[in-house]
């Protein structure tokens, strides 16, 4: 059971370890010190099945019945009782699929701006680095939009870049940078349009 705990909660390192080290220690760009995890998130996924596979056969396998009709039979632990097996289950399961439903945390917000003057309209291509899955583009664009002024906002774990357009009388691509890097993300050399 503590070997499919462990397992699931790897697999959520690469989105929390870095929330949890710029929001707590204050260290930045801390995303990058996890996403060696993304090229483990298979095994870990298998070794969290297989261990909970392993746990419920344990739980639910025949008891052998003792030669003496009148012996008294132990009751098992709550550690090894079908109830906490099937509480780690649905905490692995619950911890293996959060990061499929990031629209549930961070909702496509659409906004209603209407531009009337282009002059003011820049548009920006950050490179972000510690990016892992479609998890951590939803943050980004969640976050980001939270800012007055953004028109639209792209991004891409895979190609690790962030394409926003945005009004230069309310925002700064200083403040977009800003808040990308204050959820733990790494940017690079970007590119103004």
């Amino acid at each position: 059971m503590g070997t499919a705990v462990c397992s699931a909660v790897s697999l959520k390192l690469c989105c929390w370890g870095p929330l949890f080290l710029t929001g707590v220690a204050g260290v930045s760009g801390s995303s990058v010190y996890f996403s060696w995890l993304m090229v483990l998130k298979p095994y870990l996924l298998a070794i969290a099945i297989l261990s909970l596979g392993f746990a419920f056969y344990q739980v639910y396998k025949k008891k052998k019945v003792n030669a003496c009709g009148h012996c008294e039979i132990k009751k098992p632990s709550f550690f090894k009782s079908k109830f906490y097996v099937w509480l780690v289950a649905t905490f692995v399961v619950v911890m293996t699929l959060v990061s499929y439903y990031s629209q549930i945390f961070h909702p496509t917000a659409t906004k209603g701006i209407v531009a009337t003057n282009n002059t003011h309209i820049q548009s920006v291509k950050l490179n972000v680095e510690g990016m892992v899955c479609s998890g951590c583009e939803d943050n980004i664009n969640h976050s980001v939009n939270k800012l007055d002024g953004i028109l639209g906002i792209k991004t891409s774990h895979i190609k690790g870049t962030s394409e926003i357009k945005f009004d230069t009388t309310k925002t700064t691509v200083s403040e977009i940078e800003k808040v990308i890097k204050s959820k733990g993300y790494i940017i690079k050399n970007n590119t103004n349009e």
